[in-house]
């Protein structure tokens, strides 16, 4: 009997590999030698199922080339993301991602940049260089509402943790399913009418064309005065120009930004020297040990793949995730 053959692209496979090894024993399973490409592994692989996991060496989009392969069957994306990846045919190959694994990271991490930036720690930062001791009023975020752009995993995750701070949450979402985790749901028709209510904007929507600059001049002028923008989801979602502006203009109290329109932000880019604005590498939901969260998540799903199970996380070309 012919054993399906799997492969691993991952920066460092030496745990991942060996561990679905022996798990599945009757899979043989392959990874991207130090040397090669993913098209050249790819090739010399032959693999009918594709598991990538992104890194420095291997980022996102060069996973896409499995997509391009006569013998893929089925490409599970490490991350929860897929719009680094072309249009695909599902009638052809099965796309899946690991959404949901590391929601908790990124609640942590959103939970954090809210609360850093509610009692002014970057003003007590530039404060400590400049040695100077002086205090600043802040008000509780209990007072405070912060309303969340997108209800899935993130997002439902993102609002149970400020509930507990006390926050009044709003949550917009395009599915009419019930997030337990808010206070008050709207549908994300009704956003332009809750802008100016919040205190705190979050961005958890996907990439898709829906939400392509989604943040723009008109959202943002829409926001309340001195609002502050959070955003972990994709550069793509927000206008940067539009975003420097309102910033430089005062309108808005600052931001919290994990992702760009191009990544590495520019050298050149006004968003450095912003003394309002908290940059962080699109590294919020990285935690250690996210990517063993991942390979529990295919193990899974292999397991449900090879019984003739239906899969989890099952992606829409059409939809973008």
């Amino acid at each position: 009997m012919t054993k399906t053959k799997i492969l691993i692209i991952q920066d460092d496979p030496k745990d991942s590999l060996p561990q679905l090894a022996a798990a599945f024993p009757d899979c043989d399973f392959h990874a991207c030698a130090a040397d090669e490409t993913v098209e050249d592994a790819l090739g010399r692989v032959g693999p009918q199922i594709v598991f990538g996991l992104h890194g420095l060496r291997f980022p996102a989009h060069t996973h896409a080339a499995a997509l391009n392969c006569p013998t893929v069957r089925w490409l599970h994306n490490g991350g929860a993301g897929v719009d680094h990846l072309p249009p695909w045919d599902p009638r052809k190959v099965v796309v899946t991602n690991s959404a949901g694994v590391s929601s908790r990271f990124m609640a942590e991490t959103v939970t954090g940049a809210i609360l850093m930036m509610n009692f002014g720690f970057p003003a007590y930062l530039r404060q400590q260089e400049a040695h100077i001791w002086r205090k600043l009023p802040w008000t509780s975020l209990s007072e405070k509402t912060v309303l969340i752009v997108g209800l899935g995993g993130i997002g439902s995750a993102v609002a149970e943790r400020l509930r507990m701070f006390g926050a009044h949450v709003i949550g917009a979402r395009r599915g009419s399913s019930v997030c337990p985790h808010v206070d008050e749901q709207i549908p994300m028709e009704h956003l332009a009418n809750a802008l100016p209510r919040a205190d705190y904007v979050c961005i958890h929507v996907p990439n898709t064309a829906a939400t392509h600059h989604l943040v723009d001049a008109d959202f943002l002028s829409r926001m309340r005065p001195g609002a502050i923008l959070v955003n972990t989801s994709r550069g793509a979602q927000v206008d940067e120009v539009a975003l420097i502006s309102a910033l430089q203009a005062g309108h808005l109290g600052g931001a919290y930004l994990d992702v760009f329109a191009t990544e590495p932000l520019p050298q050149d880019s006004a968003l450095w020297d912003m003394p309002n604005v908290v940059i962080s590498p699109h590294h919020a939901d990285a935690a250690l040990g996210w990517q063993s969260g991942s390979v529990a998540f295919f193990t899974e799903n292999l397991r449900r793949y090879l019984a003739g199970q239906r899969m989890t996380n099952i992606c829409d070309p059409h939809r973008g995730y």
